[in-house]
């Protein structure tokens, strides 16, 4: 057998076990003597030697050839990373899943340096110098990819020896670790996502409560200052301005920290017999001046016909909620209507009643979905994207719920329903 053929056979059999690395020498040579000092029990005799004299060193090495295809195979398989190197540190094992991380063909890196793969000197000389003092390594080193990314790299090497204990390589066990890295850094986000949110919590609800005390003195003041008979009525006018917009800031104050606790599912309502009839006038006087402007016109009708005058439509809910959310979609029904149309407003009576508004402008496509979301707006510049959420918020708080249809050519409809109150003369109870 020629030295570099024995060589390469030593280096094939090094998953045999003693014995059986014998067993093969003794075939191939059976003229050497095997002598083992460490165990002779071991020892293959002489009887032995001859029974295995009829294996001819062909059929040894189609044998080994064979197993080393078998191996190869599993090695292609594995899902971790597999490389090997000679005792120079060339590349001479590198399966499939090496190839799809780094980028190199098999045959692109065999024989060449193993540093190559690495990130930089640096980790190529510090797995280097521990495999030299203590045989393996293990820890996350930087590799680099053909295209020159770098990359974390968790890896476990260790030596290979052939069957007389001599070094002929070594081979690594390797993982991406970009995925985990990634997650890891989406779970650090979140997190402070999570604690920038609980301050910006805090912070809301301190605001909230430094808030009251100036609001209500302006609200305090301004009342004492109108029951002053020395008044002209222009200066009362004045007065009485600064008196409702204070008691208006109070209440959106309030009804602030009413929205997180709803957010929070610890909100209790007190639901009393509500008319909706004063609540919408008095909002469509606020939104009039925006109307006007736009050459907007207003209709209001109950079953589909006008609304007599003085006639109640109640509900079962709470005045400050009701007059919050309706508030809100009829702001946002005259701001988003063309110039020149109707806001309709239909009420309709049942178990549940129904509040229609409708808008001949359409929600655009790009946020139809999530019309109800917190944060949706689009083509508003002053827009939170609040208004819809808090409104969706108050109606299932009441126990009701809220509903959109949009299209280009019929327009937005956004329906609220709500328990209705009890008929006179019912006997239901009355909160």
């Amino acid at each position: 057998m020629r030295t570099a053929d024995f060589n390469l056979w030593m280096t094939g059999v090094e998953g045999l076990t003693p014995r059986q690395r014998r067993l093969l020498l003794a075939k191939l040579t059976p003229d050497m003597e095997t002598e083992d000092e460490e165990d002779p029990r071991d020892r293959l005799t002489p009887m032995e030697r001859r029974s295995q004299r009829g294996l001819s060193y062909r059929e040894i090495m189609r044998l080994l050839t064979e197993e080393s295809e078998y191996v190869r195979k599993i090695i292609d398989l594995s899902a971790d990373m597999i490389i090997s190197v000679d005792e120079n540190r060339c590349i001479y094992v590198f399966n499939r899943a090496a190839e799809g991380v780094y980028g190199y063909e098999a045959r692109d890196v065999m024989g060449q340096p193993v540093d190559m793969l690495y990130g930089d000197e640096a980790n190529s000389r510090l797995v280097v110098e521990q495999m030299r003092t203590v045989g393996f390594f293990s820890g996350e080193v930087t590799g680099r990819r053909k295209n020159g990314e770098l990359f974390p790299v968790r890896l476990i090497a260790a030596r290979i020896h052939n069957a007389f204990g001599q070094v002929v390589g070594s081979v690594g066990y390797s993982r991406d670790l970009t995925p985990e890295k990634r997650a890891e850094a989406r779970e650090r986000e979140y997190h402070s996502m999570q604690e920038l949110e609980k301050l910006r919590r805090d912070v809301e609800q301190i605001t909230r409560h430094d808030l009251k005390s100036p609001l209500n003195s302006v609200i305090e003041f301004s009342d004492l200052l109108l029951h002053d008979s020395r008044l002209d009525d222009e200066t009362r006018d004045w007065i009485r301005i600064i008196h409702d917009s204070g008691s208006k800031a109070l209440r959106l104050v309030n009804l602030s920290l009413d929205i997180f606790k709803m957010e929070r599912g610890i909100y209790k309502p007190v639901p009393r017999q509500t008319n909706l009839v004063p609540i919408l006038e008095a909002i469509r006087r606020e939104q009039d001046s925006l109307a006007r402007s736009k050459g907007l016109t207003w209709e209001l009708r109950l079953d589909r016909r006008p609304l007599p005058a003085g006639t109640p439509f109640e509900v079962m809910g709470e005045d400050s909620l009701c007059y919050t959310m309706l508030a809100n979609l009829l702001k946002n029904a005259v701001e988003a209507a063309p110039g020149g149309g109707t806001i309709r407003i239909g009420l309709y009576r049942g178990a549940r009643v129904m509040i229609e508004i409708r808008n001949p402008g359409a929600v655009p496509e790009a946020i139809r979905d999530r019309f109800f979301e917190k944060y949706t707006t689009m083509g508003k510049p002053f827009g939170t994207g609040l208004g819809t959420y808090s409104a969706r918020l108050m109606a299932e708080t009441q126990g009701g719920g809220i509903t959109m249809v949009t299209s280009e050519t019929e327009g937005t409809t956004v329906t609220v329903t709500l328990p209705a109150a009890p008929l006179p003369g019912s006997g239901a109870s009355q909160a």
